[in-house]
């Protein structure tokens, strides 16, 4: 499980927790401040394997990540608020240098990500859902995202 003391923790948790329900055990999930130097963002990985993962190793042998971010727009690269991508992972742990899209809005439900990965791991191309994360439990999370983006302004 993530540290909870970050305001898109729980979001993470609850994506980890869809993942391992759908039989997608993550080998890893962080949620973390990324710091590119200039503009700080809030960061969710989680990585998936064959090994830990169960999906079959011919698709991704070495694992792959899906990588969550959301971005205060300071940084005139990036648009305000979250997004997910996901990226091959090399022989050696590390992830290739171009992440693709997935083709699921930035708060997705934790449960239609799931079902977007679980056709990833199996034929290579990720279903798009449109399903939001509930708005009970988003909201929350969004306000400590906002408390926190005001104060690393």
């Amino acid at each position: 499980m993530t540290e909870q003391t970050l305001p898109h923790a729980p979001y993470i948790d609850a994506v980890e927790d869809a993942l391992t329900e759908a039989k997608l055990t993550p080998e890893q999930a962080d949620a973390f401040v990324e710091d590119s130097g200039d503009f700080a963002f809030l960061r969710g990985v989680i990585t998936l394997t064959p090994e830990t993962s169960g999906y079959p190793s011919t698709r991704f042998r070495h694992g792959l990540i899906l990588i969550w971010d959301w971005h205060t727009g300071r940084d005139e690269d990036y648009e305000r608020g979250p997004s997910w991508q996901w990226a091959r992972l090399n022989e050696d742990g590390s992830s290739n240098w171009a992440p693709e899209l997935l083709p699921v809005p930035g708060w997705v439900a934790p449960a239609m990500l799931a079902a977007a990965v679980t056709t990833l791991v199996h034929t290579g191309t990720p279903t798009p859902m449109n399903s939001l994360w509930h708005d009970h439990l988003r909201t929350p999370v969004e306000a400590a995202i906002e408390a926190w983006a005001a104060d690393v302004s």
